[in-house]
């Protein structure tokens, strides 16, 4: 039998030379796979590019794309990596990528490097790598291995800087186990990697609840909050779901900074504690019921010293009509707290006093900018309407927060 000739080579012994792999390390492959992709032509500035000038570079030296090297190299790799011989099989696999890139073998090989690194304990370069993969191969089928691997990885960061408390700034060059600097910071970003890349995997809610417990033991209030709210969020079968409602309601309670600051999260935390207890009814111990109800409780206070202050402000400034709207508010609303008697007794004293003007020459003002009056006194109602809005439950819809 006599080897045919390939209708894409001008000697049949040269092609088949290459289809076995026989030329050598040093040229490049001429058979034609599904994986291949040819390089499209760099035009502009493109020719410039970091990436087209290594790959030009590549295949003028004799390193171009060879899927046979490749293959080899994976197979002495892999026989390398059950031996328990990582170091040289890091070797092998790095030829595998860099000889046939774009492929499965770069996959499997990608994939089979950060096992290597992880095995010799060089978590940093094996949680690179398998990020690596997941960025240029977003259906791996390595994926929910990945995510197992850098949940581990993030786990070990975190308890070694518990343990031994690493400063932030301070390099390592020693311990090739931990990254260079920010040794608790990686860990926490390592478990944002495993949320990210696999958010519907059986470690994504895992992964946010560790990161939120991280945040919550370095008393960053508000990471915290964010991270148990994206767990009640989006993985409201989690079996972290209640844990997340009273540590957010914690964090919530310990972000806010006082009356004399934005209270936004004080409403939130006070939504939250009602729909904890409105929701777990069955699974909240009656210690923990107890805190959540005082909780609620104390939330009910800071809201009516909100409106003192601001009520109290008015009034010295007398303002008596935007005093008299946060006087009404504390007493209607708030009535189980110590300020609603003194908002009660406020409101019989100013009752039927008028504001006192913040023109000091209303007739030049009247003179000069005739609409300027008018204008505050819009601006004033508004405020009032905002919030009186804001706290009426009257209606079908939620209030207004």
């Amino acid at each position: 039998m006599k080897m045919p000739t390939w209708p894409w080579s001008k000697s049949g012994a040269d092609a088949s030379k290459q289809v076995a792999g026989e030329l050598g390390e040093d040229a490049d492959s001429a058979v034609i796979s599904s994986e291949y992709k040819p390089s499209e032509a760099e035009t502009g500035w493109d020719y410039f590019k970091g990436e087209n000038v290594k790959r030009r570079w590549k295949k003028m030296v004799g390193r171009g794309p060879n899927e046979p090297i490749a293959r080899t190299a994976l197979a002495e790799g892999d026989a390398l990596f059950r031996d328990r011989k990582y170091k040289e099989a890091i070797t092998k696999y790095k030829t595998a990528i860099d000889r046939w890139p774009d492929s499965t073998i770069e996959e499997d090989a990608m994939w089979q490097l950060a096992e290597c690194w992880f095995f010799t304990d060089q978590y940093p370069k094996a949680e690179d790598c398998y990020d690596e993969i997941v960025k240029k191969y977003a259906n791996s089928r390595y994926l929910d291995r990945i995510a197992q691997r850098q949940f581990v990885i993030a786990q070990f960061w975190v308890a070694l800087d518990d343990k031994h408390g690493y400063w932030t700034l301070t390099p390592n060059f020693v311990d090739r186990s931990r990254p260079i600097f920010d040794t608790r910071g990686r860990g926490i970003k390592a478990f944002d990697h495993v949320r990210i890349n696999d958010p519907r995997g059986p470690l994504a809610d895992d992964s946010i609840m560790a990161q939120a417990n991280a945040h919550f033991v370095d008393r960053q209030w508000m990471d915290a909050d964010y991270f148990y709210g994206l767990l009640r969020n989006e993985y409201p079968d989690s079996e972290f779901l209640l844990q997340a409602h009273l540590l957010g309601l914690q964090a919530k309670l310990r972000a806010y900074q006082g009356p004399g600051y934005e209270g936004g999260v004080l409403d939130e935390a006070e939504i939250l504690a009602d729909q904890t207890l409105v929701q777990f009814p069955d699974q909240l111990a009656q210690d923990e019921q107890d805190r959540v109800v005082k909780v609620r409780a104390e939330i009910g206070a800071q809201q009516a010293k909100r409106h003192w202050d601001r009520a109290e402000f008015y009034a010295k400034g007398k303002h008596y009509s935007s005093a008299r709207i946060y006087y009404a508010l504390i007493a209607r609303d708030r009535p189980q707290t110590l300020l609603a008697q003194q908002s009660r007794e406020k409101l019989g004293l100013i009752e039927g006093l008028a504001d006192v003007s913040d023109n000091p020459f209303p007739q030049l003002t009247a003179l000069l900018n005739p609409d300027s009056l008018k204008e505050a006194e819009l601006d004033a109602m508004a405020e009032a309407d905002a919030v009186i809005a804001r706290e009426d439950t009257s209606g079908a819809a939620a209030p207004i927060r």
